[in-house]
């Protein structure tokens, strides 16, 4: 996966989906997990291996929808500081979910990749 922030802002939010893989009772164990973690999100310099950002606390969320019927979306999340991202560079993500039932990384399935580029518009001068 490939995430794209400015250099010295702290938005967009990085969020990863929750994927389900087929099983119904999987997607919703991996649920119960999430509910029950702490979440901790870090990040390195790709080209040096320096750590960017060491076990900073990371959150989930859930997205519901008006159609009854419809899955609810999980999602886990970390939110950027202005020195999170005062490098521009490439970097490796990962989140660590820590709970009773032990520990694990995610992604799973392919690496996180965080571009940080040259921004030329800080977070103050966005308006809302």
């Amino acid at each position: 996966m490939e995430f794209f922030v400015g250099k010295n802002t702290t938005l967009p939010l990085l969020k990863m989906q929750i994927v389900k893989t087929g099983q119904e009772s999987d997607h919703q164990d991996f649920m119960r997990i999430i509910e029950k973690s702490t979440i901790y999100f870090s990040m390195v310099d790709v080209a040096s291996g320096t750590p960017k950002i060491i076990s900073e606390l990371g959150g989930f969320v859930s997205k519901t929808f008006l159609e009854p019927n419809a899955t609810t979306e999980y999602y886990i999340y970390y939110k950027f500081n202005k020195k999170d991202t005062n490098k521009v560079g490439r970097y490796e993500g990962q989140f660590v979910l820590i709970s009773d039932e032990g520990k694990l990384i995610v992604p799973i399935r392919e690496k996180l990749y965080i571009n940080v580029f040259e921004s030329y518009v800080s977070d103050e001068t966005i308006l809302t």
